[in-house]
C-alpha cells in the first residue's frame, strides 16, 4: 500500500526563476533516495501537487513542504492509501501552466472546486492527462 497527499499553495516563484530550478532539482534528489514519486504543477503563482511514497517519508517529505519559505498557504486536498501509485516514473515531474492550464481543465469539466474531494479528483485527473504527454 502506497500513501500520497495532494496540497495546493501559493508562490512568488515563476518556472523560469533560479530558485524555483533549484527547488525542484533538490526535491527530485531527495524524493529518489526515499522512493517518493509525484507531479508538482505551476501556474499563476499557484501550486498543486500530489507527492506518494511510503508513510514515513511522506511525513519527512510534507515536514520539508511546510517548513519551505518558497510558498505559503498551503492546503491539504487528499490524503489517501492506494494500491498503485499515480506516477511511478517521476520523482517529481512538473507541469507549467504556459503548456497546459488546469484552470481550463477544471473549468470545463464542470469541477465543483469548493467541493474539497471533488476538487482533488479534477486536479489529479488533470495531473494524469497531462504526465502521459510528457512520458
Amino acid at each position: 500500500m502506497v500513501r500520497n497527499f495532494l496540497y495546493r499553495s501559493e508562490t512568488l516563484l515563476q518556472p523560469h526563476d533560479l530558485e524555483f530550478r533549484m527547488i525542484l532539482e533538490q526535491a527530485r534528489s531527495r524524493n529518489s533516495n526515499m522512493a517518493v514519486t509525484g507531479y508538482l504543477h505551476w501556474e499563476d503563482g499557484i501550486f498543486h501537487q500530489l507527492v506518494e511514497g511510503p508513510e514515513a517519508e511522506l511525513r519527512i517529505v510534507e515536514r520539508c513542504i511546510d517548513e519551505s519559505r518558497s510558498h505559503y498557504g498551503q492546503t491539504i486536498l487528499s490524503r489517501d492509501a492506494v494500491s498503485t501509485r499515480q506516477f511511478p516514473g517521476w520523482h517529481m515531474a512538473l507541469g507549467v501552466s504556459e503548456k497546459n492550464s488546469l484552470f481550463n481543465f477544471i473549468a470545463t469539466q464542470g469541477v465543483r472546486t469548493l467541493d474539497r474531494t471533488e476538487y482533488a479528483a479534477g486536479v489529479l485527473a488533470f495531473m494524469r492527462e497531462q504526465s502521459a504527454l510528457i512520458e
